[in-house]
């Protein structure tokens, strides 16, 4: 049984997530660090956090869907224009706003308007590299929501139809990502993956109680069982990058990868779940996506961390510099969230607090209150 806290949060979903954007951001950290390095791209620990940190975010995404509450596809469509391509917007036009400034400072030559307004429509990993690559996850996350919009508004949650609709997204995702692994406008293609992984995490929701009791998934054992497993799978598979619609070597692989290791990290949240600096992270997991590449990038250019050695007599290099990076980019990000959080939760998605309740297959009680990035 899930816990909550007052207002409907289900606290270990806040702390899984909470590890998924500690995560992401170390691994976009790491070449920071070792900026000499060629090859730390291709990094072992780069690889493996790259192996599950995205569907890690569409698992979570999926966990809190609740279709069954908009009574046309109209009110379902607004809700999700209103909770995602507006942040998207948001955090879009913040990138536009330090853009400018590297442009005044010299950085950066000017982009014109033309550039700047496509990039923005086609909303994918390539297009948004000029300004905020991170954000192509908000377009990709709003069509796998549509996507499963019209799956699961009429399996009225049946097992058996939920397995087969999974399976049926998995195989045109596989396919898909073969016979065109390239980058298309709104990652259309990774939204396919995304909506199986989104699916999973709903399926889980429902009937999880019951694979948690079958498989014995709150057992320590089969939870760091299933991290090793995750781990080899990986290693056998390559690193794949949703981004790109790429799943490594074996998009089964890719799969089980991401299965065993999410089990791991849900066990891991769970016994953390009252941990209240990784979950308020969790809960506004979105406003450090949307904009740690920024949040570096000015460091960077300010020559912070140069000011930093030379005013405490502390030197930064590798592992150390990777470090201190993250703890500045969670520290500067609080302002942001409180910013977002306190005078303009509109533009993240969050201008709505009500409480959703339902009962799953199970008979348990499910209380959420968009309870996203």
């Amino acid at each position: 049984m899930s816990k909550y806290e007052g207002n409907g949060r289900i606290l270990w979903l806040d702390t899984f997530k909470g590890f998924g954007i500690f995560f992401l951001v170390f691994s976009h950290l790491i070449p920071y660090g070792f900026a000499g390095d060629k090859q730390i791209d291709s990094s072992l620990m780069i690889s493996y956090l790259y192996s599950f940190h995205m569907p890690l975010f569409f698992f979570a995404a999926g966990f809190t869907i609740n279709y069954r509450k908009f009574d046309s596809f109209w009110s379902f469509f607004w809700s999700k224009v209103k909770g995602i391509l507006v942040p998207y917007a948001s955090l879009y036009f913040v990138s536009w706003l330090y853009f400018m400034w590297m442009y005044w400072k010299g950085i950066v030559g000017m982009l014109s308007a033309p550039v700047v307004i496509k990039a923005f429509l086609y909303g994918n990993g390539t297009s948004l590299g000029i300004m905020n690559m991170s954000l192509w996850f908000l377009p990709c996350l709003f069509l796998a929501h549509v996507i499963l919009y019209f799956l699961l508004k009429y399996s009225k949650d049946k097992s058996f139809y939920l397995l087969y609709i999974w399976i049926l997204l998995s195989v045109i995702g596989a396919i898909t990502s073969k016979l065109y692994p390239g980058e298309v406008p709104w990652s259309a293609l990774a939204s396919i993956n995304a909506a199986s992984i989104m699916l999973l995490g709903y399926m889980f929701r429902n009937f999880g109680k019951t694979m948690v009791d079958f498989f014995h998934l709150d057992k320590p054992f089969v939870a760091y069982s299933a991290a090793i497993v995750g781990f080899t799978l990986f290693l056998l598979n390559g690193r794949p990058g949703m981004a790109s619609n790429y799943y490594g070597q074996n998009y089964i692989g890719f799969y089980a990868a991401v299965i065993a290791s999410l089990i791991f990290y849900m066990y891991l949240s769970k016994r953390l779940e009252q941990s209240k600096m990784i979950s308020y992270f969790g809960k506004n997991s979105l406003i450090v996506f949307g904009l740690h590449g920024l949040i570096i990038s000015f460091l960077m250019n300010v020559k912070f961390f140069e000011w930093f050695s030379g005013k405490f007599n502390f030197y930064f290099e590798g592992l150390s510099l990777v470090i201190f990076a993250v703890f500045m980019v969670f520290i500067i990000s609080i302002i942001f969230i409180e910013f977002f959080n306190r005078i303009a939760p509109f533009l993240i998605g969050k201008g709505y607090k009500k409480k959703e309740i339902w009962t799953t297959q199970t008979g348990d009680d499910c209380q959420v209150d968009r309870q996203k990035l």
